[in-house]
């Protein structure tokens, strides 16, 4: 039974996060790994909950997923007090 819990949790997150993001048309999250690796999920994420944070053009428009991702990780930590767990490299 927990591995099932675990699976509808998981789904249910999936769920939250594609219709956060469904009006990114760059970012397609099908997936918790290779959907998040070039930075575009998480920045997002981020901003579908607070545009004023950034400007969405000018991140998508980074050339790097390293950029990308460093700059959803400095975001999080800086406004929404969640710390840096992941190293963008």
């Amino acid at each position: 039974m927990a591995g099932l819990q675990q699976t509808n949790s998981e789904k249910i997150l999936l769920s939250w996060v594609r219709q956060s993001t469904r009006n990114y048309p760059q970012v397609n999250v099908i997936n918790f790994t290779s959907s998040w690796s070039d930075g575009l999920a998480f920045n997002a994420l981020l901003h579908s909950h607070r545009p004023d944070l950034f400007d969405w053009n000018a991140v998508a428009s980074l050339q790097s997923p390293v950029q990308r991702l460093d700059h959803a990780f400095n975001i999080a930590r800086q406004h929404l007090g969640i710390e840096k767990l992941l190293d963008p490299e």
